[in-house]
């Protein structure tokens, strides 16, 4: 078996290397030339600009490239390779390239097929439209459209020569085919023959938007868009503007409602502004002038008119014509009717006469409704010859028969008889084509105590699931519970007992609350794991008793420190620890016990559960007064309030000069007097003085007025006198500066040009001193150096003359102080 496997395997091989050999010698190197895509698409970029639909300009870029690039497009019709010298014809909907010849057949194969069901031996059938369709986009052509030649993409030159530097299939011509079909762009193509459609048009003109607000040069392919203001026409209704924005076609119609009345002004009613005539169903019933008739119009507009019974009358025919006045009435004349037929070209030999004409009788050459004979009959009277319908019916497998068919054969009337999928029946249906509908008969199908049962088609037993019963189910359960267990009619094995137990347990007075565990199926599974896989042993299930669970009846249950209480199961019940502080209050009433949940006394069931709360051992927690930093005396944790603190204070007064001794408790109490040290104020005010005040808390100087004496000075600091403090520094008390201030400027003036030259007498000596050390040193010559005799210049003035100027200025001050002194 595995050799002919092999054998099989490299004869396929060997096929499908075969078939990859002749591919790649269909496909010529000439056809994969590559190609610039920047030459295509600068053609195509002016194309572009100034906006319109670019759809068509994207399928004819497509196109390009795939002619341009050289990769081989398949016919559908061979499915073999197009080459560039081959003859093709294109499609003119789809733009698709098929070999001349394959074209060729499959239009012909197609026109002989259609011709073939439209003819049978003598059948005789109204003739139809014979056509072909494209092999891709099924565009219908007829048969004079068959293609005989092979033409260029533009159709302008018959067999186009192939040329490398052309695209393939052109003749290198301007394509001239006209850019649109309708009378708005009446431009040509300007592109070389190429394939696909045309591009858009690329010229510019003057357009204008669709509600013809805005205006502008556009290309000729869009010359109206939509500026996106609002469109503002006047609807129908001429109440109302068009609110949708700058949009194609017509307006829509008014979207308001209005109350508008009927012609006749008889009912208003609220009705769609777009819709402003209507009428409503009353009859005008208004007399006409004649006073014998009533105008029988239902709800109209306008004058009802004259009466149609009274003025120029004719007879039925027309020829007499005379003036009738109500309530006489015109009579038929005695002339021939000559009213033309409705049915047909021929006029009415009747005389004169009311009411339709009779049929036509003219003798006229009718053909049948095969169109097979022909014979004279009256103009009214249908023919059918005797010729039958030899054609086919829908079937497909009998003949029509029918006398002078018109092609339109009825459905065949015979019995198909054919076996059905059931296998038990044959079809009763007339003849059809296709496969028989499913058998029509029935079969019934019942639940497991048949007393319910379904109907379903014949033959569908075995793919229909047992109806569903609501009867109840009869088989007996042998535990004995048959109330509890009600349950529907169903197939296979009973579900288990759902009935409680309800047996008393032995250690508490509850009863068994789990589901019926008698006769339970029970599976045993093996416990050593089978050492082979042959060795494994299946599950056995017996039917047994089993006992009852244990009792999962809540019980309530207290925690130890009687925080909360929780359901548990009876089987399990006991008091435990819940997880919490223990919470109660201590002796000294400000903390809680922080041991877990435990008992408040003895019980000889939980021995080693502690039932005495902790003593407290914090310190005490109580806030301590304003004022007071220290501890509470007691220090330990204790009940009620802490004693007051007596320990002493030693805080410095408002002025900072003296401490005071106070308690604590007093510190919180004390008021401004107590705090004082009763002494002056050793602060400064503002101006540098000492506060007049005795020791206060606050800035000083406020409410009072420094009045000390203070020396102020005129402008050149020589005169000087005591004022207020006050003024001095509101800047009320000045000084101004007299003659002895000259004076004194004058001698200070003096002075300074005195010592100046000094200073420089005293330069140039140590100059010139300097000067001889340096000529010593350059002569080399050691000299004995004799210090020069230095002369002092003695001052032989008088006392008075060299200290007049302080003496003057003491006296100058002296008689400022008594000025002063006398204003005060």
């Amino acid at each position: 078996m595995s050799r002919r496997y092999r054998d099989v395997a490299a004869k396929m091989q060997q096929n499908v290397q075969k078939h990859l050999k002749e591919m790649k010698e269909l496909s010529s190197s000439e056809d994969e030339e590559p190609y610039e895509s920047s030459v295509l698409e600068g053609v195509l970029q002016t194309y572009r600009r100034g906006g319109g639909d670019t759809h068509m300009l994207d399928r004819t870029k497509h196109l390009l490239e795939e002619a341009i690039s050289g990769r081989s497009v398949t016919c559908l019709i061979c499915i073999a390779s197009i080459k560039r010298a081959d003859a093709i014809w294109t499609c003119d909907h789809c733009y698709s390239y098929f070999h001349l010849l394959c074209i060729q057949k499959w239009a012909n194969d197609s026109v002989s097929l259609r011709t073939e069901e439209t003819h049978g031996p003598i059948a005789v059938v109204k003739p139809k439209k014979i056509e072909w369709c494209c092999p891709k986009c099924r565009n219908s052509y007829t048969k004079d459209e068959i293609p005989r030649r092979y033409r260029c993409f533009c159709s302008k030159t018959d067999d186009p020569p192939f040329h490398p530097w052309l695209i393939p299939h052109t003749c290198g011509e301007v394509c001239g085919k006209p850019l649109s079909s309708g009378d708005n762009c009446k431009h040509k193509c300007l592109l070389l023959c190429h394939p696909g459609p045309c591009p858009p048009c690329p010229q510019t003109v003057n357009g204008v938007c669709y509600c013809e607000k805005e205006r502008k040069k556009v290309r000729c392919s869009a010359a109206k868009w939509s500026c996106g203001q609002q469109c503002k026409k006047l609807l129908l209704c001429k109440s109302h503007k068009c609110e949708n924005t700058c949009h194609p076609d017509d307006c829509p119609p008014c979207s308001y409602v209005s109350v508008q009345s009927c012609q006749c002004g008889a009912e208003k009613a609220k009705r769609p502004c777009n819709n402003p005539s209507w009428q409503c169903k009353k009859v005008c019933n208004k007399p006409f002038s004649c006073g014998y008739h009533k105008c029988e119009k239902v709800c109209h507009s306008g004058s009802c008119g004259t009466c149609p019974n009274s003025g120029t009358r004719s007879c039925p025919c027309g020829a007499n014509q005379r003036f009738v006045q109500c309530p006489d009435v015109m009579e038929t004349c005695m002339g021939t009717c000559n009213k033309m037929h409705d049915d047909c070209d021929h006029r009415c030999p009747e005389k004169c006469h009311k009411g339709s004409c009779p049929p036509c009788q003219v003798l006229i050459e009718k053909k049948c409704l095969c169109s097979a004979h022909t014979r004279m009959l009256p103009c009214s009277k249908e023919y059918k010859c005797e010729t039958k319908c030899r054609g086919i019916r829908p079937c497909g497998k009998h003949g029509c028969s029918r006398k002078c068919c018109n092609g339109n054969c009825p459905p065949c009337e015979k019995v198909c008889d054919k076996p059905l999928q059931c296998g038990r029946h044959k079809c009763t249906m007339v003849c059809h084509r296709g496969p028989c509908y499913p058998c029509p008969r029935e079969s019934k199908i019942t639940c497991r105590c048949k007393e319910t049962y379904i109907t379903v088609l014949c033959g569908r037993e075995k793919h229909t699931k047992p109806p569903k019963c609501n009867l109840q189910c009869k088989i007996k359960y042998k535990c004995g519970h048959v109330d509890e267990n009600k349950h529907s009619c169903h197939f296979g094995d009973c579900p288990p007992c759902k009935a409680i137990c309800k047996k008393p347990y032995e250690k508490c007075e509850h009863n068994c609350k789990a589901t019926c565990h008698e006769y339970v199926a029970v599976t045993f599974k093996p416990v050593e794991k089978p050492a082979t896989p042959w060795e494994i042993i299946p599950p056995k299930t017996k039917i047994m008793t089993l006992d009852c669970p244990p009792c999962e009846t809540p019980v309530s249950v207290i925690c130890f420190g009687e925080h909360e209480t929780e359901n548990q199961p009876c089987h399990s019940a006991k008091r435990r620890c819940c997880g919490r502080k223990c919470g109660r209050p201590l002796a000294c009433g400000n903390h809680s016990c922080s041991l877990l949940c435990h008992l408040y006394k003895h019980d000889p069931q939980f021995p080693n559960v502690p039932y005495n709360c902790k003593p407290c051992d914090k310190e005490c927690i109580v806030a301590r007064p304003e004022k007071c930093s220290h501890k509470c005396s007691i220090r330990a944790c204790h009940p009620g309030n802490c004693p007051p603190c007596e320990i002493l204070e030693r805080i410095p007064c408002h002025c900072g000069v003296t401490e005071l001794y106070l308690r604590c408790r007093e510190l919180s109490t004390a008021t401004e007097e107590m705090l004082s040290c009763k002494q002056q104020c050793p602060k400064n005010l503002e101006c540098g003085h000492r506060c007049r005040n005795t020791c206060h808390s606050g800035i000083c100087g406020v409410g009072q007025v420094c009045n000390k004496k203070t020396k102020i000075h005129c402008q050149c600091g020589n005169l000087k006198r005591d004022a207020p403090c006050n003024l001095v520094r509101s800047g009320e008390a000045k000084v101004a500066c007299d003659g002895s201030c000259e004076a004194k400027k004058l001698a200070a003036q003096v002075e300074k040009e005195k010592e100046q030259r000094r200073l420089k007498e005293l330069e140039e000596e140590r100059n010139r001193k300097e000067l001889a050390e340096y000529e010593w040193k350059l002569s080399g010559k050691k000299k004995k150096y004799k210090e020069k005799k230095v002369v002092a210049n003695e001052d032989n003035r008088s006392l008075l003359r060299k200290y007049w100027i302080p003496v003057l200025s003491i006296i100058i001050c002296t008689f400022g102080a008594l000025y002063m002194i006398i204003d005060i």
